[in-house]
């Protein structure tokens, strides 16, 4: 061993903290920290003056440890992106507070703490959070085995998974001592941990877990789009995705069968249909224009499933003070709202039995 190896086998990684307040000057340094690899922005209510961002990373030769946190931030990496600003890196992700929202490639997903994601920057990839702790470790993409350097983008270890916890435990233990450890040793465990990453995001079922997941998103938003046709149905969305009705049964079972999913859609976009539209819009037309044949057969559907008729929801849209609460919960809902208007519904139900009763 030279005395350059010796150096090394003694030296201990050295500890960077993030050296800005939060302020105009800790969002300018951010944006411009991370513009090699993203475009990031914070959301637009948001007052830079007010930007958080903190942490500390440790930097390592075959890779980079960093635990960092902070407030709303969104980051995107496009195809233009990737074209104009390549890199060989991958990241493991994991979350140790708040929500993240990541969209791989397409596939977008709800991350939870104790959560572990795989990000593959060669691949589009976008995020938003409104507050965060986490801790990534970066890595060349070629400096682990072949298994996880393909199709592993968005793939995702939680907590309940025995591999995702003992996974969450090694990375969390390595940010606890490695300050007490050499690089050599720091980088040797490293390297176990990303050979039991790949051996844990191998297993068939963490895949068939993402793809699953993906071709839901593919089949509910192709099926959204259509569903104003009123003779669009299963066998319609199996053939457009081509795969067997079995197969399509199966990927829906858990939200209560596709055909009663299609129906519950056809309802919520009904439900907002009426709310936004005017007095002289006949409910009629708004029933037809969400794929249902005859007004009484959506009539029937609507009371069934909400408990009021479409015509008493009309009246109650007429209350501003209840509006005025349907459009804040809009706001703050960050873009569900089909799940919004369903629960301002059940509110404003309540009020009404209260006033009445």
């Amino acid at each position: 061993m030279g005395k350059g190896d010796s150096t090394f086998g003694m030296a201990t990684p050295q500890r960077d903290e993030w050296p800005f307040p939060p302020g105009a000057e800790c969002f300018a340094a951010w944006k411009n920290a991370l513009s090699l690899l993203v475009d990031c922005s914070i959301p637009e209510e948001s007052d830079p003056a007010l930007f958080d961002f903190h942490g500390y990373s440790w930097q390592l030769p075959g890779a980079f440890l960093h635990v960092n946190g902070g407030s709303a931030l969104s980051m995107s990496r496009t195809q233009q992106v990737i074209d104009d600003r390549p890199t060989p890196h991958m990241v493991l992700f994991m979350v140790l507070e708040g929500q993240v929202t990541g969209n791989y490639d397409g596939l977008i997903q709800e991350h939870e703490p104790g959560d572990i994601v795989v990000v593959d920057y060669s691949l589009p990839y976008e995020s938003e959070t409104s507050g965060f702790e986490a801790i990534a470790l970066t890595f060349d993409k070629a400096s682990v085995p072949a298994e996880f350097q393909n199709n592993a983008h968005g793939l995702v270890l939680t907590a309940n998974d025995h591999a995702g916890a003992m996974l969450g435990i090694q990375i969390k233990a390595l940010v606890e001592h490695i300050e007490g450890l050499s690089i050599h040793q720091s980088q040797v465990i490293v390297d176990g941990i990303l050979h039991f990453a790949a051996a844990a995001f191998a297993a068939p079922a963490t895949r068939e877990r993402r793809d699953k997941r993906f071709l839901f998103q593919r089949a509910s938003s192709t099926a959204r789009l259509r569903l104003s046709d009123p003779d669009f149905g299963p066998d319609e969305l199996a053939a457009f995705l081509n795969i067997s009705r079995s197969k399509l049964f199966r990927l829906f079972e858990p939200h209560g069968g596709v055909q009663r999913w299609m129906l519950a859609e056809r309802l919520r976009g009904s439900l907002q249909g009426i709310l936004r539209s005017t007095p002289d819009h006949k409910i009629a037309a708004i029933a037809r224009n969400h794929g249902f044949r005859s007004e009484a057969h959506f009539s029937r559907a609507f009371q069934k499933r909400y408990r009021i008729s479409p015509s008493s929801v009309r009246t109650l849209a007429r209350d501003s003070l209840r509006m005025a609460k349907y459009e804040t919960l809009l706001k703050q809902g960050g873009g569900n709202g089909g799940a919004i208007v369903e629960a301002w519904l059940a509110s404003a139900r309540g009020g009404e039995l209260e006033e009445t009763g």
